[in-house]
């Protein structure tokens, strides 16, 4: 539909912008969310027409929280191997970043390759923590530019599955009152799927982020950096 093709655009300008002059300031997704629309749990009455309007929306709020959440944390581990010397694996990671900037991935193989990829990147951060090596200049000042990226992925992903577990049964739920709008009824298992996809997925992948941000924690604390924010979201999600 024309507003999600309108959001995957925002949401790439946005991302583009970010990487183009290489800003340390994750997506600021209470805007992203206030462009998405109607908030998850805004309760939406009145006929299947527009109960199925808002499901949609809603639909794209989460996409679009899901893509951002993805690409706040690829960018700071990019950030991270860049510091550390793997340039290989910084190159590829930010590359896979790039793919949830434009928004709309919800394919089973791509979430689960990048589950791995983050896998990965958190054995090379545990490989450069063991080494104990100071940071300075550009590659210091690359570490302080991954702290609101993991933040930010961490704060917006803890929400993910309770988002994502409401708007499944919601949708279920209202799919009964369909049977008379065969498009809008298609519309809505198509989201449905992409739905359930990320939502089976989700488990290992916040277990992943979890995972690499507490070893770049380590790894920035013990650089003497300022990695409270980020200890904050860790804790209280």
């Amino acid at each position: 539909m024309n507003s999600k093709r309108i959001q995957a655009g925002l949401i790439g300008l946005i991302a583009t912008g970010l990487l183009a002059t290489g800003q340390a300031q994750a997506f600021g997704l209470d805007t992203l969310k206030s462009v998405a629309g109607a908030a998850l749990n805004t309760a939406t009455q009145g006929d299947s027409s527009t109960d199925t309007a808002a499901l949609d929306q809603q639909h794209s709020d989460l996409m679009l929280r899901f893509n951002a959440s993805m690409n706040n944390m690829l960018i700071a581990q990019a950030k991270t191997l860049q510091a550390t010397g793997n340039t290989d694996a910084a190159t590829q990671t930010l590359n896979a970043a790039q793919q949830y900037a434009v928004g709309g991935v919800s394919d089973s193989d791509a979430i689960l390759r990048d589950t791995q990829l983050t896998s990965t990147n958190q054995q090379l951060i545990q490989n450069a923590l063991s080494q104990a090596a100071a940071m300075s200049g550009e590659n210091r000042a690359a570490l302080i530019e991954a702290i609101p990226y993991y933040t930010a992925g961490i704060q917006e992903g803890s929400k993910l599955s309770g988002a994502f577990t409401q708007w499944i049964n919601n949708a279920q739920g209202a799919a009964g009152s369909l049977l008379s709008n065969p498009m809008a009824a298609a519309q809505l298992t198509s989201s449905l799927g992409d739905a359930t996809t990320i939502a089976r997925n989700l488990p290992a992948l916040l277990s992943a982020w979890s995972g690499t941000s507490r070893s770049f924690m380590s790894y920035a604390s013990a650089n003497q950096l300022d990695v409270s924010t980020l200890q904050t979201a860790l804790t209280s999600n």
